[in-house]
């Protein structure tokens, strides 16, 4: 699976959890919450649905480190291929 793949699953669910969001405009590097204007629980929400969709486990104290779009999708990236 490549970047743009993992990406386009990772809007679709960012699309559930804020409609409303410009998600053309996010910048690949910045945190999703502020620029979404999403909270921590929408966030979990995020997380929890694409780790189901690609079967990939999230460990908890992973969480901090994958608030970009890029990093989340570089740690999906590994996990997928390992």
């Amino acid at each position: 699976m490549n970047d743009s793949e993992i990406r386009n699953i990772v809007l679709n669910h960012l699309h559930q959890i804020a409609p409303e969001a410009n998600l053309d405009a996010l910048d690949e590097t910045t945190d999703l919450r502020p620029q979404l204007d999403i909270d921590s629980m929408d966030f979990y929400r995020l997380l929890v649905a694409v780790s189901e969709e690609l079967h990939v486990d999230i460990p908890e104290e992973e969480y901090s480190g994958l608030v970009s779009m890029q990093k989340l999708i570089d740690f999906l990236k590994a996990k997928i291929t390992e």
